[in-house]
C-alpha cells in the first residue's frame, strides 16, 4: 500500500496537474491573478465573447493582421508564433508565415502569463497584474504527423497563439462568437432584404433579424 501511495505522489500526472477552468473575468481580477505564476496551465478557457476552449478542441487560424489588403511574401502573423513561445518579449519569437491562414489547429495546452503592459503600471505588484491567455496548438496537416514528406522536413506543426483575446480581436484566430462589426451587420441586413424580396424568407424572419442588427448598425 505504501508503494502505491508513493507511486501516485511522484507520478507525472500529480506533478504537472492543471488548474481547471478559467474565464476572462478571472484574468482581470487582482485577487485571482496573484494566485498564479507565469505559465500556470488550465484545462479550459471561457473567452470574453463567450467561446469555451477546451484542450483537444479545434481552432481555425484567420488572416495575419495587416492594415493593407495586399500581403508581401515576408509578412507574418502578429499573435501566432512557431513552436513553444513563452515570455512577454516578442523580439526573439519566430512568427508564423501569413500563407498558413485558414489552417485547422488542435489545442494542446492553455497557459497564462502576467501582463507587462504599461497601462497597468499603477498595479505595483507584478503578481496582481492581469493574465493574458496563450494557447499551444498543433497543426495535424504539417510536421511529423503529416503524410507529406515535404511537410515533415520544411514546416513545423506546433504554434503558440500569444494572447488569444488579441488574436480574436485582430482576426488571426477565428471566433464564431465574436459580435458583428457595423459594416458586417449592414451587409447581413442587405442580404436578408434581398432574400425577402425574392420570396426566399418570410417577413417575420426579416423583422427579427432587423431588430437584432439595428443596435449594432446605429452604434457609433
Amino acid at each position: 500500500m505504501k508503494n502505491i501511495v508513493l507511486a501516485f505522489l511522484f507520478s507525472p500526472l500529480f506533478l504537472f496537474s492543471q488548474n481547471g477552468n478559467l474565464n476572462f473575468n478571472q484574468t482581470q481580477d487582482k485577487e485571482f491573478c496573484k494566485k498564479y505564476k507565469n505559465y500556470s496551465e488550465f484545462s479550459s478557457y471561457f473567452s470574453k465573447d463567450g467561446l469555451l476552449i477546451n484542450i483537444g478542441d479545434t481552432l481555425i487560424l484567420g488572416k495575419a493582421f495587416k492594415k493593407k489588403d495586399k500581403y508581401l511574401f515576408k509578412d507574418k502573423f502578429r499573435y501566432v508564433a512557431k513552436g513553444k513561445a513563452k515570455g512577454n518579449t516578442t523580439e526573439d519569437f519566430n512568427f508564423l508565415e501569413h500563407t498558413l491562414k485558414s489552417s485547422y489547429v488542435i489545442v494542446k495546452n492553455i497557459f497564462v502569463t502576467h501582463s507587462d503592459d504599461d497601462s497597468y503600471r499603477l498595479w505595483t505588484n507584478r503578481r496582481e497584474m492581469p493574465l493574458y491567455v496563450s494557447i499551444y496548438v498543433m497543426n495535424p496537416e504539417l510536421g511529423s504527423k503529416s503524410a507529406s514528406f515535404l511537410s515533415k522536413v520544411a514546416k513545423t506543426s506546433k504554434y503558440t497563439v500569444l494572447d488569444i483575446e488579441k488574436a480574436f480581436e485582430f482576426g488571426e484566430v477565428l471566433n464564431p462568437n465574436q459580435p458583428l462589426s457595423r459594416s458586417e451587420a449592414i451587409l447581413k441586413l442587405k442580404e436578408s432584404k434581398d432574400l425577402l424580396e425574392l420570396g426566399l424568407i418570410e417577413q417575420a424572419a426579416y423583422e427579427t433579424l432587423r431588430k437584432k442588427l439595428t443596435p449594432i448598425i446605429m452604434k457609433n
